[in-house]
């Protein structure tokens, strides 16, 4: 996705975690995983996403208005995303099993028909 949109001022940012079953890893693992899957995005230490001892950034995101209410704005489990606006207003939020295209358990599924990918191009027209 960062590929697809840099030149939009689109930013990936990956925050690891092991407040979900450990899942974040060790710093050799993630490092291990980096390397494996070509990750160029940007990648901050693994921390708290969720209370106690919760990171600011995430303090501040989870202090923000829900703009999908039906669904908790507190990450459940690892790859929740969230889309922030360029004047930094949190504008949606998905879920870990919610695909940015090609999803496996969906073969109708594609990157342009994905609805994260509708959001951030609709973002990035504003």
């Amino acid at each position: 996705m960062e590929e697809t949109f840099s030149g939009q001022g689109f930013k990936v940012l990956g925050f690891y975690s092991n407040n979900f079953g450990s899942q974040g890893g060790s710093n050799e693992q993630i490092d291990a995983c980096t390397e494996l899957h070509g990750v160029t995005f940007l990648q901050f230490a693994i921390a708290n996403v969720i209370e106690p001892n919760i990171q600011p950034v995430w303090g501040w995101l989870l202090a923000q208005p829900n703009p999908r209410p039906e669904v908790q704005l507190a990450p459940t489990w690892n790859f929740h995303k969230y889309l922030i606006s360029r004047d930094g207003t949190l504008v949606q939020h998905f879920l870990q099993g919610e695909w940015p295209g090609d999803d496996p358990n969906n073969p109708n599924d594609s990157f342009e028909t994905s609805a994260i990918v509708m959001a951030i191009e609709a973002e990035l027209a504003k």
